[in-house]
This record gives structure tokens, C-alpha cells and sequence, in this order.
């Protein structure tokens, strides 16, 4: 039988339905490094929830897929940084009016 290496990754909670990341943690999940974690936070790309103990910035554990999103942007797509905040706010536009349709037709067609 073939051994496996697991690895594990800590997540600190502090409720029952919200997980949280260092800056560390989130870019080892997303397999960058913390200096573009910490660019992407200076370009207002991503947004911490506040800091941990020392320096270290801490994020909700939802941030994974949006670095993920951001990074697919970037490097599979080619849009700058800038482009990507664009794209980012019309993605969500996207889904409150995609949200909103729903609703709509749940109470037009019940």
C-alpha cells in the first residue's frame, strides 16, 4: 500500500460558522506567497478582518476563493490589478441581480 503525506492546515475559529486565516495560511491554501497577499490587501483587492498576534494579518477562511478568482484573473486572463477590482465588483453586481431574479420569479411563479 502507498503512504500518503497529509497535510494539515490550521484554521482558527472564533464562532461556530465563521473560520479565520492568517496571511500565511491564506497564501500557502492558494499556493502564493504572503507578499502578494499583502499587496493584493494594499490594492484593496482583499480585506483582512483585522490582525492577529504580531504583525500577521487575519482573513475569513471565504477569502480562499476569492484569491483563487483573483489569481485566475491575473495570470490566466492577463488583467492587471486594476481590471481585476473592476471585473470583481461587476461579478457581484452580477450575482445580486442573478439573486434578485430568483425572487422574483419565486413569488410570480410559486
Amino acid at each position: 500500500m502507498a503512504e500518503r503525506e497529509t497535510l494539515l492546515v490550521r484554521v482558527r475559529t472564533t464562532t461556530i460558522s465563521t473560520a479565520y486565516l492568517t496571511d500565511k495560511e491564506l497564501a500557502y491554501n492558494c499556493d502564493v506567497g504572503p507578499e502578494l497577499v499583502a499587496r493584493l490587501v494594499t490594492l484593496g483587492l482583499l480585506d483582512p478582518v483585522g490582525r492577529g498576534m504580531g504583525d500577521e494579518l487575519v482573513f475569513e477562511a471565504g477569502s480562499i476563493p476569492l484569491l483563487r478568482k483573483i489569481l485566475r484573473l491575473r495570470y490566466d486572463l492577463g488583467i492587471n490589478y486594476e481590471g481585476i477590482g473592476v471585473v470583481l465588483q461587476l461579478m457581484e453586481r452580477i450575482e445580486q441581480m442573478e439573486e434578485r431574479i430568483r425572487e422574483l420569479e419565486a413569488l410570480l411563479f410559486p
